[in-house]
């Protein structure tokens, strides 16, 4: 193996199209809810039906929680090259609360200020804010309601970041099949068991118990995954074939289009017991690994369709747009801002909507997320893609590994 004689260093090269990518994930994330918000509909282009694409916007959410995997993992995955060095955990655990309290915990304080001093919205109980503060969002009986409903994700997110560590000993060779295994497993065990426990509830119960971590890690084990073959194809020069990552790319979004439809369509009996239920977020997982491991072994699909500027930019800040959006969406309701538009008014309220939540994630980015991602580093334009990157031998193509999150 050739990992002997590898030379590892750290470059400034940024995957750009899975920035991309990420700034496209956010963005769906907002027409899902303004689609909503400005009453759903069906989105016709001539016989073709395409409001999947605005009923599952969701999904964004699981590119990111695959996407995070992928990034995260890179530096484990680099283990199996035995010249890498051992992932810090310090450094590691530092830079999860870097990335993700600063822009949170702001966010918190200008809610619960505006509540206190103009009325907008509630005053949490200490109870709330309590549980708020320690991400236990989504933890049933046992959690809080989350303050901005979207961030309930954070908390499953979070949990993954807890297990990451523990998981990465099977990327190895021989062995990253039972981290497979071992997710598909304790995934199915979740959904299986919980299931019946809430069948009867009302369906945002039957979210929230689905939807915690252990019901969830199998589409964070396929990024993991997808970064430990993406590190294994750089350390052993593998050669690129555009062609074959492109297919790989468009096998991806084909998967990902054909869960889209089959969710839309299955909606009425989907939270009943559906098999889409127990497998959806899984098979998800694994069409956003194809894609992420094309993507980063250079796909010109996914260049074409994601690498550019406006959504790489969307991507640098797509943490705030996320945090911001819901809130944004709520106070223009609340205002009833839009009242007054006659027929439908998706088209006027999502370029309003995500105007103001990217000048809020702007703003947060530029001064307070980023003079905090900063510390401890060298200046970097992008310091939340920094990390360690694996050169490829000198005799084969060289590549670097996309930045952690």
């Amino acid at each position: 193996m050739p990992a002997r004689s590898m030379a590892l260093q750290s470059r400034d090269a940024e995957l750009t199209a899975l920035t991309g990518l990420r700034g496209f994930a956010a963005l769906w994330v907002v027409v899902y809810h303004v689609w909503v918000e400005a009453t759903p509909r069906l989105i016709m282009l001539g016989p073709l039906d395409l409001t999947p694409l605005f009923s599952a916007g969701w999904a964004g959410v699981d590119i990111f929680f695959t996407l995070s995997a992928f990034l995260l993992s890179l530096p484990y995955a680099s283990r199996q090259l035995e010249a890498a060095p051992r992932p810090s955990l310090r450094t590691y655990w530092l830079r999860r609360v870097q990335r993700i309290l600063p822009a949170y915990y702001g966010q918190l304080a200008v809610l619960i200020a505006l509540a206190a001093v103009a009325g907008i919205g509630s005053v949490p109980t200490l109870g709330q804010l309590l549980g708020n503060l320690l991400l236990l969002n989504n933890l049933g009986p046992f959690g809080a309601a989350p303050i901005n409903p979207v961030t309930y994700t954070l908390s499953i997110e979070f949990g993954f970041y807890l297990l990451l560590p523990l998981l990465a000993y099977w990327l190895r060779p021989g062995r990253w099949w039972w981290l497979a295994l071992l997710a598909i497993l304790v995934t199915q065990a979740w959904r299986q068991l919980v299931f019946p426990l809430v069948a009867h509830a009302e369906v945002p119960l039957r979210v929230i118990a689905l939807e915690q971590m252990p019901g969830r890690l199998d589409q964070f084990a396929a990024g993991m995954l997808a970064a430990y073959a993406y590190t294994c194809a750089v350390a052993r020069g593998r050669p690129l074939h555009p062609g074959r990552n492109d297919a790989l790319f468009v096998g991806g979004m084909a998967l990902l289009a054909a869960l889209l439809w089959a969710s839309h369509y299955t909606i009425g009996s989907y939270w009943e017991g559906h098999p889409l239920l127990f497998t959806w977020h899984g098979l998800a997982g694994l069409a956003v690994a194809l894609m992420l491991y094309a993507a980063a072994r250079g796909s010109r699909v996914a260049s074409a369709l994601f690498d550019n500027a406006p959504l790489r930019r969307l991507g640098l800040i797509s943490f705030g747009v996320y945090l911001w959006h819901f809130p944004v969406l709520h106070w223009l309701g609340n205002a009833h801002a839009f009242d007054a538009i006659s027929g439908y008014r998706l088209p006027w309220m999502l370029p309003v909507v995500l105007g103001l939540a990217c000048l809020l994630a702007a703003l947060s980015y530029r001064w307070l997320e980023l003079p905090v991602l900063r510390l401890g580093r060298p200046r970097s334009a992008r310091p939340q893609l920094h990390t360690e990157m694996i050169a490829a031998p000198a005799a084969a193509p060289v590549e670097d590994a996309a930045r952690s999150r």
